[in-house]
């Protein structure tokens, strides 16, 4: 069994699987992305985080 195998048993037995492609850009997951392509000089914190969940990032403020 290889690692690759190994994690993939272990994100089955979590609940999870591993996804080969970007996720779609209105999840708070791809918008955290766009947002961290388009400010490349910001580091990104738990505000961006909480933002990026409650759909709010991007917008003045953050």
């Amino acid at each position: 069994m290889t690692s690759d195998d190994d994690l993939t048993f272990a994100l089955q037995i979590a609940g999870a699987e591993l996804a080969d492609t970007p996720p779609p850009a209105d999840s708070p997951l791809g918008r955290l992305r766009l947002f961290a392509v388009a400010n490349p000089e910001l580091e990104l914190g738990p505000k961006h985080i909480r933002g990026a969940i409650a759909g709010t990032l991007g917008r003045v403020g953050l």
